[in-house]
């Protein structure tokens, strides 16, 4: 998945200040709770994780669901499943 440049840059950004988190810890609920205290959300937080944790897209969307902290972004991501599944059960 390509990003801008701006975007590419802010994930690289994260990385650095994340790494420390990261190396200390070991924990990934504690770099999900990090990068989300610092703002970081969502796609560019999946692909900080990856970066950090050396990982594919699955593992780090793991990391990122099943961390405490991103329980609201779980909770929408599963409703917006749940209504897609929905609509194309009536779209058949």
């Amino acid at each position: 998945m390509g990003f801008d440049a701006e975007r590419t840059a802010r994930i690289a950004a994260v990385q650095v200040s994340a790494r420390p988190v990261r190396e200390a810890t070991g924990d990934t609920d504690a770099l999900q709770q990090f990068l989300k205290d610092n703002g970081c959300h969502g796609v560019e937080a999946v692909f900080v994780t990856m970066g950090l944790l050396n990982c594919d897209l699955a593992e780090a969307q793991r990391a990122f669901f099943n961390a405490p902290c991103r329980d609201a972004e779980r909770r929408f991501h599963n409703h917006a499943m749940d209504l897609l599944e929905a609509a194309a059960d009536t779209d058949v």
